[in-house]
């Protein structure tokens, strides 16, 4: 009996012992998720207040995202579209009494021809940028980066709906199946029906990443609002017939020549929107392209290669690289300083050609 007795308060223990076990773990296990949740609510006070704060701003990066999908919208067509009613519709997007409304269902619609995943991703890449921005706008420069961090750590945290935070190589734009640039002397150049619209969008790119420079630069909240002013204007002027920089941008805006700031800060975050933007193009090109057998088959292979954190991937000095040589004058001029002149004494695409002395990316498939 002495023995039955010992064992069942030997038995009695060990069943105390698992059971805190159990109890530690299951804390453990939860304290992640619980610094998380903590953390996706910092973010969404953050976007809150930015939207509280900055109420013009915001809805004109809305407008721009709304675009893009009417955008979209019309080349699924898959016709010969109106491209002046197309490009008004987009423009539109940027009225306070669009952005005012809560829902967009041509927008919507227009971004549902992609596929549930592809949205997904877009969708979750512009609230981070978003965040980013308001990162910028409510948070002093000694607490930037820690919120960064948290920021891209949480937007990574779900894969496959989620682009790199590395930067990928350019040349993903032009060597893909539907690509709409062509070979004139072995340099790649756009060429599609629809200059107006991509135009358009280039310009809006333009602006996503200048915008960020003088909520990052500046501290003083009077010279905060005169450079955001200063940067809408910009935009403005380039949808207008005008010349360089008072034009469309004539090659793909990226973070490094237009928001060097941001890649000063964060070169994580700066490539997660780079990438998008790199994405946007390839999509459109897909959706633009009259020999596409399968568009949501190729619209697939696109994401696949996107979301794929090892393809096409350059180091980050090649890729601020890479964007120099493609020149800020091109790209749509500083979000802030001033340049008159093409400063690009050669073609930024040489680099791409045969012949020419081309980056090797990681991973190339």
């Amino acid at each position: 009996m002495l023995l039955d007795e010992r064992l069942l308060e030997s038995c009695g223990d060990a069943i105390a012992v698992r059971s805190v076990l159990l109890f530690l773990l299951a804390v453990s296990a939860a304290l992640p998720n619980a610094s998380h949740a903590q953390q996706a609510a910092d973010g969404e006070r953050l976007i809150a207040s930015f939207r509280t704060e900055w109420p013009e701003l915001y809805a004109r990066l809305i407008g721009l995202e709304r675009a893009q999908g009417v955008f979209y919208g019309a080349l699924a067509q898959k016709g010969k579209i109106n491209e002046p009613e197309v490009f008004r519709l987009m423009t539109g997007r940027m009225a306070q009494s669009a952005t005012s409304v809560r829902l967009d269902p041509e927008a919507d619609k227009g971004y549902a021809t992609l596929g549930p995943r592809a949205v997904e991703i877009i969708r979750r890449t512009h609230e981070f940028h978003r965040e980013v921005l308001a990162i910028f706008a409510g948070l002093d420069a000694s607490s930037r980066a820690p919120a960064l961090d948290a920021a891209v750590d949480r937007y990574l945290s779900r894969r496959d709906v989620a682009l790199p935070d590395v930067p990928k190589d350019m040349t993903i734009l032009y060597d893909h199946t539907y690509t709409s640039f062509v070979d004139e002397d072995f340099t790649p150049r756009r060429k599609h029906p629809y200059p107006n619209l991509t135009g358009f969008v280039w310009a809006s790119h333009w602006f996503q990443l200048a915008v960020e420079e003088p909520l990052e630069l500046l501290v003083d909240s009077r010279e905060r609002l005169d450079g955001v002013k200063v940067v809408t204007e910009r935009f403005q002027r380039k949808l207008s017939a005008g010349k360089l920089p008072d034009a469309f941008p004539t090659e793909l805006p990226l973070a490094p020549c237009i928001s060097p700031g941001l890649v000063s800060a964060h070169v994580r975050a700066a490539a997660i929107i780079d990438n998008l933007n790199m994405m946007h193009d390839v999509l459109a090109d897909v959706l633009m392209h009259p020999k596409v057998a399968d568009v949501r088959a190729a619209i697939d292979e696109v994401i696949v290669q996107f979301t794929d954190p090892r393809y096409r991937i350059v180091e980050v000095d090649d890729w601020i690289t890479m964007a120099l040589r493609h020149s800020i004058f091109q790209q749509g001029g500083p979000a802030l300083g001033t340049m008159t002149a093409n400063e690009r004494n050669s073609s930024g695409h040489a680099q791409h050609s045969r012949g020419a002395r081309a980056m090797r990316p990681r991973g190339m498939h």
